[in-house]
């Protein structure tokens, strides 16, 4: 026989070890005609640089030109603006609890596609691996999770 604060307990653990992925594209919105996207950057985010590179780095290795956004761009056809937010929280160190990505059109700020990666801080995954989660799942690839809940 379970006992009833047994099977509480097990079920926090459970919701406790967990990841998730998921994203937003506009109806009729079309990823296949971005070919640049203008990054905003955050002054004061933690391990700005960490995510800055690891971002910049899977948008080229997916053929995309990256550039930064300082808000003098003239955009040309093709040209897309791409935020990102991070989420950081403290569980004995600090860990990206969230990571959120958008791309934009230029002078609407119409979004045309956004994505999430969010994990407990029990599944803590490093800041690249999150950022590969949610770029993976904005331009709809299947993101790894392998080993996220227990």
């Amino acid at each position: 026989m379970i006992r009833l604060p047994s099977l509480i307990f097990a079920s926090l653990l459970i919701v406790g070890c967990s990841t998730n992925v998921s994203r937003y594209q506009m109806p009729g919105a079309d990823l296949g005609s971005v070919q640049r996207l203008y990054v905003n950057v955050e002054d004061e985010e933690r391990q700005a640089e960490t995510i800055l590179s690891s971002i910049q780095s899977d948008l080229r290795s997916r053929g995309f030109e990256v550039e930064y956004n300082d808000g003098n761009v003239a955009f040309g056809e093709g040209d897309y603006i791409f935020d990102y937010a991070t989420d950081w929280h403290w569980d004995l160190t600090w860990y990206l609890l969230e990571l959120r990505v958008g791309i934009y059109e230029p002078g609407s700020n119409t979004l045309v596609a956004q994505a999430h990666s969010q994990q407990t801080s029990l599944v803590r995954k490093s800041p690249e691996i999150v950022v590969e989660r949610a770029l993976a799942s904005l331009f709809n690839d299947e993101p790894e999770t392998d080993g996220d809940e227990e």
